[in-house]
């Protein structure tokens, strides 16, 4: 028989003459038809196998596997969009394949054996199944296997150790509470089943819709192929085309959704411990931040807030009035976000336990017992957060929290972790109605927990944007919460791997992550605690964090002279704040990440991709930090991509595609713009609403090459935005020989703000004007020139939506 004979091709490896190998695995076969469908193609294999290939944009196609002998639901809850506009396609067919051709990809399935193959239109290879094995299955177990090129680089997968690269490991997908991890343990707290790929300089995506214990072998152990496999479900992905990493990150976002604009107060300092208590000692660490004038706005309480560990409760001796507390903590400028784990204790006296029993909200085993693990409180209970009336039951304990004075809630222990890690795979959940094993729930716990919460909060504070900050995760999590690294060390080695793993998690749709700064396990030496702060300023979420038990790890805590280098750059955050404001604004509308690797504005340049400059990058896409990472080190090697750069801190001068030497004392963080640089920025606040900006500073590196930057601004709170009450601000700048032009307009003004100055800082301006313009007229006062720094400053006020100014130099 032809089928026959495929397996014999096709799953046997000759080894020699004299013995062979086989694999359990079965391939796919030959195609016996093609049916036209409403998106795409379907083709129609040796027994009864289906592959479905759809367009859902020209650039984005889903190929989905489906076995007679094996059937499971798609999995839905990662995605944002299920409806999708038909694509133009070109169907044809010749004697050895089908092909399907978008106006982006040409799509080629060659019918002994189904084969895949992705072009762009210039012919070159994206993406192509392995030929002898393409793909395949063993029992539940499905696999895909992809060829590999030498140059074939990988990035993404969410929150991973090692290098930003992937290649050459192999990563699983399993959410793991391990604490302490090194750059050597995987798999960790979140499962993001996507990554991106750069083969002939084109980037591309994919992303595995599958929740199961998943495994990417990226060149692992072999040069012959990469691969992804699920220990069950379906073999179910999307091929997402570039040519660009921002084009990818744009459609992948557009696929699982895009981070709502967060509240403007989670972009400022965020302080935490396990754990600070009574309220005494809340109320006096507030009042040393003011005193010390060093800006927070976040204070978090750990689980010693809790009666007895009772999750959405209050300890009677410890905070006897938290009200009192939350509203004196308020009037001084700060939010309070608490912990929230899903495991609730086991105690018919205790509310939550009553209610989720009685409604049947819990996890239980396939005979109907509830199950019972243990966890901070003891013996707990857990939620079923795949159960839609589980989610809103949660959800109106996370209002009614909320409601009484809290600010924001931490989701920890949800990958679901238990003592003993090992919570039982055998335990049922409802899944939509669908009832599976935690085996396919487990991977998606800590997404519907943020779910269930994200929307809780909206039910309650409907006009209110939430802040949710979770340790475990999926594919979508971007839609309703932040993310941190988990329980990191205090050591120099985790201070660089936290750089790449922000990283990696950025590349993987989720912009909004960011480290415990100075390390949960230990205490810092005070050197290592301010390159920590220095990092955590430009990160997108900045908190500080360490264990119970640990020496304190405030920015007083290690003498005055790194008291004043921490006061010096959670300043510096809160000066950038109308740039990073404006940088989440750009996530919200693209997906595309605040930090950005060296390689995501040069994807062509090999150097970028290098291990030695990992540790810098891009935040937006004209700031560049290097930061130091190694103790005792006082300067630090930058590679500089193509074009002219400029030290922020020095004002010297570099030429790209060069690698530089730059001083870094503990009190500096090397910062450098390149040229077209705009950098909006606002006096020092003490907290994010203090008081409305009364001076905002444009920092500008002009270029011969028009520049441009949006400047977002609106209330920080409401979701006023989406009804268009927000003001979006479009400043150009252009060198052109011995004229620097800067325009300003307003692309949307449905938002009032106060009378303010506008102060341009121009900078590698090599001698004093002859004079400057503003709108046509000559500017009157309000000019400065420093000749050290070489910088123009002009000062107007900005109060019109149009502006003009030209700044002459002598010829």
């Amino acid at each position: 028989m032809k089928l026959q004979r495929a397996i014999v091709l096709l799953a046997v490896i000759v080894l020699s003459a004299t013995g062979r190998a086989t694999t359990n695995y079965s391939f796919l076969g030959d195609v016996i038809r093609m049916n036209r469908e409403l998106m795409g193609i379907s083709v129609v294999c040796e027994d009864s196998v289906v592959v479905r290939i759809e367009f859902l944009l020209a650039q984005m196609l889903r190929v989905t596997l489906e076995r007679s002998d094996y059937r499971e639901p798609l999995l839905i809850c990662a995605l944002a969009e299920d409806s999708w506009d038909k694509v133009p396609l070109e169907i044809a067919e010749s004697e050895t394949a089908y092909m399907v051709k978008s106006s982006a990809l040409d799509v080629e399935i060659s019918k002994a054996p189904c084969r895949i193959t992705v072009r762009d239109k210039q012919g070159r290879i994206l993406n192509q199944d392995e030929p002898a094995m393409g793909m395949g299955w063993e029992g539940s177990e499905v696999r895909a296997w992809k060829t590999i090129t030498p140059e074939e680089k990988f990035f993404g997968l969410g929150i991973k150790v090692g290098d930003v690269n992937k290649r050459g490991r192999e990563w699983v997908m399993w959410n793991s509470d391990l604490p302490g991890y090194d750059w050597k343990i995987d798999p960790l707290y979140q499962s993001i089943p996507f990554f991106m790929g750069i083969r002939g300089g084109q980037a591309y995506g994919i992303y595995f819709n599958n929740s199961y214990r998943t495994r990417f072998n990226m060149g692992a152990g072999n040069f012959r192929y990469y691969s992804f496999s699920a220990e069950q479900g379906a073999l179910d992905y999307f091929f997402i085309a570039g040519p660009k990493f921002s084009d990818v990150i744009e459609r992948y976002t557009e696929l699982t959704g895009r981070m709502p604009l967060p509240p403007l107060w989670s972009l400022g300092y965020q302080q935490c411990r396990w754990s600070y208590y009574p309220d005494k000692e809340v109320l006096a660490l507030a009042q040393t931040f003011r005193d010390k004038k060093i800006p927070a706005d976040v204070i978090y309480l750990d689980i010693h807030h809790m009666d007895g560990y009772r999750v959405f409760t209050w300890d009677p001796q410890r905070f006897s009035d938290p009200a009192v507390m939350l509203g004196q903590l308020s009037e001084m400028g700060f939010k309070v976000v608490t912990i929230v784990d899903p495991g609730v204790k086991v105690d018919t006296t205790y509310r939550v336990a009553r209610e989720g029993l009685s409604g049947n909200h819990f996890v239980h085993y396939p005979d109907g017992e509830t199950y019972v693990g243990e966890v901070w409180p003891g013996r707990s209970y857990f939620p079923d957060f795949s159960k839609p009336e589980a989610r809103v039951w949660w959800g109106g304990l996370v209002g009614e929290w909320l409601m009484g004075g809290v600010s924001g809630i931490w989701n920890d222990m949800n990958e679901p972790s238990v003592w003993g890690q090992a919570f039982p795979t055998e335990t049922v959940f409802n899944d939509d109605g669908r009832i599976t094993s935690h085996k396919k729930i487990h991977n998606l716990y800590g997404l519907l927990m943020a779910q269930a919460t994200y929307e809780g909060a909206l039910c309650a504070l409907p006009n209110r944007r939430p802040f949710i900050l979770t340790r475990a995760g999926f594919a979508g999590e971007q839609r309703y919460t932040s993310v941190w690294t988990g329980d990191n060390v205090a050591n120099e080695e985790h201070l660089a791997l936290g750089i790449r793993m922000i990283q990696s998690q950025s590349l993987s749709g989720v912009p909004f992550v960011g480290t415990d700064v100075g390390g949960f396990i230990g205490t810092p030496s005070p050197e290592l605690f301010a390159r920590w702060i220095q990092v955590g300023a430009l990160s997108p979420l900045f908190r500080t964090h360490t264990e119970y038990g640990s020496s304190e790890q405030e920015p007083w805590s290690f003498g005055e002279n790194i008291e004043e280098i921490s006061r010096k750059f959670i300043s510096l955050r809160y000066q950038l704040l109308p740039y990073f404001y404006s940088l989440f604004y750009q996530a919200s509308k693209s997906g595309a990440p605040l930090w950005r690797p060296m390689f995501w504005s040069d994807q062509d340049d090999e150097r970028t991709y290098e291990y030695a400059y990992q540790h810098q990058f891009l935040v937006g896409d004209h700031l560049l930090a290097a930061p130091v990472t190694k103790i005792g080190q006082n300067f630090q090697k930058v590679y500089l991509p193509r074009g002219s750069w400029l030290d922020w801190n020095t004002e010297q001068k570099y030429s790209g595609n060069s690698t530089v030497i730059v001083d870094a004392p503990l009190d500096r963080l090397p910062l450098l713009l390149r040229e077209g640089a705009i950098i909006p920025s606002q006096d020092v606040m003490q907290y994010t609403n203090e008081k409305p900006i009364d001076r905002l500073f444009v920092d500008i590196f002009p270029s011969e090459r028009e520049s441009h930057f949006e400047f977002y601004e609106d209330d920080g709170e409401s979701f006023d935005y989406q009804k268009g009450n927000y003001r979006l601000t479009v400043w150009s700048c252009r060198l052109s020989g011995t004229v620097i032009e800067f325009s300003q307009s307003r692309a949307h003004d449905n938002y009032y703000v106060a009378r303010r100055d506008l102060v341009l800082r121009v900078h590698a301006v090599a001698t004093p004007p002859v004079d400057v313009l503003v709108d046509g007229r000559p500017l009157l006062g309000g000019l400065q020139y420093d000749e050290q720094k070489k910088l123009v400053t002009v000062t107007l006020h900005d109060d019109r939506s149009e502006r003009k100014v030209i700044i002459r130099l002598p010829s």
